[in-house]
């Protein structure tokens, strides 16, 4: 969840601050420099990959830890997620580097230039490691750690932390799948419709839904936070806790004369 919260920060920036810049300020760097378009490119498949990855790895996890069965429990361990996190990173870390060679600016826009890259893109990429997969295994395991949470709740031996937790994941799958969901029906609809003649007007539609969905499909990476706070007390409490830390650490303010004569105190002592 760590992994997937920074991923989360990362495609966050790069997604909205672009779309701010270009829309906007009309300043897209990316269509004048082959070298941010294809950084961009790259940043967007790999962060994309690790988060939604480790977000059906989170909801595995929390089966394994809600299972009534020690060998399944004993396979969520933190070892195993340091190895785990650093395989997924690494995965998608090599398997972004085709944006490199295949992506490029054409007519004023960034793009994939090549037709096999593009295709696989479009059918592997995005509807299996983007779309099916992650659907599948959320829903399956989510339901799975939800029916192990009420067991292990009427038997009370779920502690206060981890039931929270697991609400925390469970939630989680609703926001993916209302914000993956309907960009991948659309998109499939432009897919099907890419060839045809469109009138300006319905080209001017689509845009506007393109804009839409482009938006609420990034709630995903910014969402969490806002529905976590919402659900789970205990996480409130940390908020609490880091925000009343901060503003400690501003109000201290040591007066110039009293630094200077604990200095002279320490340097004194040490003479």
């Amino acid at each position: 969840m760590l992994v997937s919260a920074i991923g989360d920060c990362v495609q966050l920036l790069n997604a909205t601050l672009a779309r701010v810049l270009a829309a906007g300020f009309d300043i897209d760097l990316t269509r004048t420099s082959s070298v941010l378009c294809k950084l961009r490119q790259y940043s967007y498949g790999g962060t994309i990959g690790v988060v939604f990855t480790c977000d059906w790895l989170s909801v595995i996890d929390q089966y394994l830890v809600t299972s009534r069965s020690a060998r399944l429990r004993q396979l969520s361990t933190m070892k195993l997620a340091y190895r785990v996190s650093f395989g997924v990173i690494v995965f998608w870390a090599l398997h972004s580097i085709p944006f490199f060679f295949f992506t490029n600016i054409q007519s004023g826009t960034c793009m994939i230039t090549n037709s096999i890259f593009q295709s696989y893109y479009t059918y592997v990429n995005f509807w299996s490691f983007y779309t099916t997969i992650p659907i599948i295994m959320q829903i399956t395991f989510g339901t799975l750690a939800y029916r192990n949470m009420h067991m292990l709740q009427n038997n009370r031996q779920l502690q206060g932390a981890d039931r929270q937790l697991t609400l925390m994941v469970c939630a989680q799958i609703g926001l993916i799948l209302i914000s993956t969901v309907p960009y991948a029906i659309y998109y499939a609809y432009l897919l099907n419709t890419a060839y045809q003649n469109k009138t300006s007007e319905q080209k001017d539609k689509e845009n506007f839904i393109t804009n839409v969905i482009g938006m609420t499909a990034s709630f995903e990476f910014g969402g969490s936070f806002y529905l976590f706070l919402a659900i789970s007390s205990r996480f409130r409490q940390q908020v609490k806790r880091c925000i009343c830390w901060f503003r400690k650490r501003r109000n201290i303010v040591v007066p110039r004369t009293e630094a200077i004569q604990t200095i002279s105190a320490n340097s004194a002592s040490k003479q």
